[in-house]
Protein backbone atom coordinates (compact mmCIF):
# COMPACT_ATOMS: atom_id res chain seq x y z
CA UNK A 1 0.00 0.00 0.00
CA UNK A 2 2.62 2.60 0.72
CA UNK A 3 4.20 1.72 -2.80
CA UNK A 4 2.02 3.41 -4.66
CA UNK A 5 2.21 6.88 -2.89
CA UNK A 6 5.75 6.95 -2.93
CA UNK A 7 5.39 6.21 -6.68
CA UNK A 8 3.19 8.88 -7.50
CA UNK A 9 5.19 11.23 -5.80
CA UNK A 10 8.20 10.24 -7.68
CA UNK A 11 6.11 11.12 -10.99
CA UNK A 12 5.63 14.17 -9.71
CA UNK A 13 8.93 14.98 -8.22
CA UNK A 14 10.19 14.12 -11.74
CA UNK A 15 7.87 16.13 -13.66
CA UNK A 16 8.40 19.43 -11.99
CA UNK A 17 12.04 18.64 -12.40
CA UNK A 18 11.78 18.27 -16.32
CA UNK A 19 8.79 19.82 -16.89
CA UNK A 20 5.77 19.66 -19.21
CA UNK A 21 5.53 18.68 -22.98
CA UNK A 22 3.75 20.50 -25.02
CA UNK A 23 3.31 19.68 -28.58
CA UNK A 24 3.07 22.89 -31.26
CA UNK A 25 -0.69 22.93 -33.15
CA UNK A 26 -1.80 20.02 -31.07
CA UNK A 27 -2.83 17.15 -32.76
CA UNK A 28 -2.64 18.73 -36.12
CA UNK A 29 1.26 19.31 -35.56
CA UNK A 30 3.67 22.22 -37.15
CA UNK A 31 1.49 22.76 -40.41
CA UNK A 32 0.68 25.83 -42.50
CA UNK A 33 -2.79 25.91 -41.72
CA UNK A 34 -3.95 23.91 -38.71
CA UNK A 35 -7.24 23.80 -37.07
CA UNK A 36 -6.83 25.59 -34.07
CA UNK A 37 -5.01 29.07 -34.67
CA UNK A 38 -1.01 29.07 -33.33
CA UNK A 39 -1.65 32.28 -31.43
CA UNK A 40 -5.04 30.82 -29.75
CA UNK A 41 -3.21 27.52 -28.98
CA UNK A 42 -0.76 29.70 -27.30
CA UNK A 43 -2.87 31.65 -25.05
CA UNK A 44 -4.75 28.70 -23.60
CA UNK A 45 -1.29 26.94 -22.55
CA UNK A 46 0.91 28.27 -19.54
CA UNK A 47 4.51 27.58 -20.15
CA UNK A 48 7.11 27.60 -17.27
CA UNK A 49 10.89 27.16 -17.10
CA UNK A 50 11.63 23.34 -17.78
CA UNK A 51 9.02 22.81 -20.16
CA UNK A 52 9.45 21.56 -23.39
CA UNK A 53 7.57 21.94 -26.85
CA UNK A 54 7.27 19.64 -30.32
CA UNK A 55 7.58 20.59 -33.58
CA UNK A 56 6.06 17.80 -35.72
CA UNK A 57 5.98 18.16 -39.64
CA UNK A 58 7.63 16.63 -42.30
CA UNK A 59 11.23 16.50 -42.77
CA UNK A 60 12.68 17.89 -45.85
CA UNK A 61 9.61 19.43 -46.44
CA UNK A 62 10.02 22.11 -43.78
CA UNK A 63 11.63 23.18 -40.61
CA UNK A 64 11.68 25.26 -37.37
CA UNK A 65 13.73 29.02 -36.84
CA UNK A 66 14.52 30.72 -33.68
CA UNK A 67 14.36 34.24 -34.22
CA UNK A 68 14.51 37.69 -32.48
CA UNK A 69 11.45 39.38 -32.44
CA UNK A 70 12.42 41.98 -35.23
CA UNK A 71 12.69 39.02 -37.64
CA UNK A 72 9.57 37.83 -36.41
CA UNK A 73 7.44 40.48 -37.42
CA UNK A 74 9.31 40.87 -40.62
CA UNK A 75 9.75 37.14 -41.41
CA UNK A 76 13.15 37.58 -41.88
CA UNK A 77 14.74 34.15 -42.08
CA UNK A 78 18.72 34.71 -42.68
CA UNK A 79 19.67 35.09 -39.77
CA UNK A 80 18.09 32.71 -37.34
CA UNK A 81 19.02 32.44 -33.61
CA UNK A 82 18.13 28.39 -33.82
CA UNK A 83 17.72 26.16 -36.82
CA UNK A 84 15.41 22.74 -36.27
CA UNK A 85 15.03 20.43 -39.25
CA UNK A 86 14.60 16.81 -37.93
CA UNK A 87 11.19 16.30 -38.54
CA UNK A 88 10.08 15.75 -34.81
CA UNK A 89 12.21 18.86 -32.99
CA UNK A 90 11.96 19.38 -29.42
CA UNK A 91 12.76 22.68 -27.92
CA UNK A 92 13.55 23.49 -24.33
CA UNK A 93 12.39 26.37 -22.16
CA UNK A 94 15.65 26.96 -19.91
CA UNK A 95 14.99 30.42 -19.13
CA UNK A 96 11.40 33.13 -19.25
CA UNK A 97 10.67 35.41 -21.21
CA UNK A 98 9.36 35.45 -24.83
CA UNK A 99 10.33 32.85 -27.48
CA UNK A 100 9.56 33.44 -31.45
CA UNK A 101 9.50 30.81 -33.49
CA UNK A 102 8.55 30.83 -37.78
CA UNK A 103 8.69 27.89 -40.43
CA UNK A 104 11.84 27.89 -42.49
CA UNK A 105 9.86 26.56 -45.78
CA UNK A 106 9.50 29.90 -47.92
CA UNK A 107 6.46 31.96 -47.92
CA UNK A 108 5.15 30.20 -45.07
CA UNK A 109 5.77 32.57 -42.31
CA UNK A 110 4.07 35.32 -44.07
CA UNK A 111 0.87 32.91 -44.77
CA UNK A 112 0.90 32.80 -41.35
CA UNK A 113 2.68 29.68 -39.82
CA UNK A 114 4.97 31.30 -36.97
CA UNK A 115 4.15 31.22 -33.08
CA UNK A 116 5.07 33.17 -29.90
CA UNK A 117 5.18 31.70 -26.35
CA UNK A 118 5.62 33.27 -23.19
CA UNK A 119 7.30 31.85 -20.87
CA UNK A 120 6.72 32.58 -16.89
CA UNK A 121 8.84 33.00 -14.57
CA UNK A 122 9.72 30.21 -12.04
CA UNK A 123 7.72 30.73 -8.89
CA UNK A 124 9.52 30.10 -5.73
CA UNK A 125 7.31 29.86 -2.23
CA UNK A 126 7.10 32.90 -0.09
CA UNK A 127 10.05 32.83 2.18
CA UNK A 128 8.65 33.79 5.54
CA UNK A 129 10.31 35.97 7.98
CA UNK A 130 11.83 35.50 11.00
CA UNK A 131 9.51 36.10 13.92
CA UNK A 132 10.95 39.34 15.24
CA UNK A 133 11.20 39.41 18.85
CA UNK A 134 9.24 41.49 20.55
CA UNK A 135 11.03 44.34 22.18
CA UNK A 136 11.90 44.04 25.69
CA UNK A 137 9.09 46.06 27.97
CA UNK A 138 10.92 49.07 29.09
CA UNK A 139 10.51 49.12 33.16
CA UNK A 140 10.03 52.56 35.11
CA UNK A 141 12.63 53.36 37.18
CA UNK A 142 12.61 52.02 40.58
CA UNK A 143 11.43 54.45 43.08
CA UNK A 144 13.70 56.15 45.37
CA UNK A 145 12.27 56.45 49.25
CA UNK A 146 11.99 59.72 50.29
CA UNK A 147 15.13 60.79 51.95
CA UNK A 148 14.28 61.18 55.40
CA UNK A 149 15.36 65.00 56.53
CA UNK A 150 16.31 64.54 60.28
CA UNK A 151 14.06 67.06 62.38
CA UNK A 152 15.37 70.19 63.94
CA UNK A 153 17.13 69.71 67.20
CA UNK A 154 15.47 72.18 69.63
CA UNK A 155 18.20 73.01 72.33
CA UNK A 156 17.20 73.43 75.54
CA UNK A 157 15.53 76.92 76.45
CA UNK A 158 18.70 77.99 78.92
CA UNK A 159 17.42 79.73 82.17
CA UNK A 160 18.18 83.04 82.63
CA UNK A 161 21.92 84.30 83.58
CA UNK A 162 20.97 85.89 87.24
CA UNK A 163 21.63 89.21 87.27
CA UNK A 164 24.71 90.72 89.09
CA UNK A 165 22.89 93.59 90.26
CA UNK A 166 20.53 91.41 91.40
CA UNK A 167 20.00 90.51 95.28
CA UNK A 168 18.97 86.84 96.30
CA UNK A 169 17.49 88.94 99.72
CA UNK A 170 14.38 89.96 100.15
CA UNK A 171 13.72 93.66 99.22
CA UNK A 172 14.37 95.79 102.26
CA UNK A 173 10.59 97.24 102.05
CA UNK A 174 7.67 95.37 101.35
CA UNK A 175 5.90 95.81 97.93
CA UNK A 176 4.30 99.78 98.12
CA UNK A 177 0.34 98.80 97.36
CA UNK A 178 -1.41 100.45 94.09
CA UNK A 179 -2.65 103.68 94.88
CA UNK A 180 -0.16 104.47 98.04
CA UNK A 181 2.45 106.76 97.66
CA UNK A 182 5.38 105.72 99.41
CA UNK A 183 6.62 107.36 102.92
CA UNK A 184 10.52 107.95 102.74
CA UNK A 185 12.81 107.09 105.10
CA UNK A 186 14.97 109.68 106.79
CA UNK A 187 18.25 108.55 107.07
CA UNK A 188 19.34 108.66 111.67
CA UNK A 189 21.05 111.31 113.07
CA UNK A 190 24.76 110.55 114.57
CA UNK A 191 25.03 110.23 118.01
CA UNK A 192 26.71 112.28 120.75
CA UNK A 193 29.64 109.80 120.26
CA UNK A 194 30.12 109.89 116.60
CA UNK A 195 30.35 113.81 117.23
CA UNK A 196 32.77 113.34 119.91
CA UNK A 197 35.28 111.83 117.94
CA UNK A 198 34.65 114.41 115.00
CA UNK A 199 35.60 117.39 117.24
CA UNK A 200 38.72 115.46 118.56
CA UNK A 201 40.02 114.30 115.40
CA UNK A 202 39.45 118.04 113.86
CA UNK A 203 41.74 119.33 117.04
CA UNK A 204 44.09 117.37 117.34
CA UNK A 205 44.66 118.26 113.42
CA UNK A 206 45.09 122.29 114.54
CA UNK A 207 47.56 121.57 116.99
CA UNK A 208 50.04 119.86 114.44
CA UNK A 209 49.50 122.92 112.23
CA UNK A 210 50.42 125.41 114.71
CA UNK A 211 53.56 123.23 115.45
CA UNK A 212 54.38 123.47 111.85
CA UNK A 213 53.96 126.71 111.27
CA UNK A 214 56.30 127.68 114.35
CA UNK A 215 58.97 125.82 113.30
CA UNK A 216 58.83 126.81 109.51
CA UNK A 217 59.02 130.34 111.36
CA UNK A 218 62.03 130.04 113.38
CA UNK A 219 64.01 128.61 110.84
CA UNK A 220 63.20 131.56 108.49
CA UNK A 221 64.32 133.69 111.44
CA UNK A 222 67.77 132.22 111.71
CA UNK A 223 68.29 132.09 108.76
Amino acid sequence: MLLLPLLLFAVVLVDSVEGYVFFAGGRDGWVLNPSESYGHWAERNRFQVNDSIVFRYEKGEDSVLVVAKQDFDSCNLSHPIRRLADGDSRFEFERSGWFFFVSGAPGRCEAGQKLVVVVMAVRRPPVSAPPSLAPAPVLPPAATPPSETPAPVTPPASAPSPSPTASARPPAFPPIPTGETPVPVLSPAPGPSQSAATAGAGEHSGKWMIRIATLVVGIVAFI
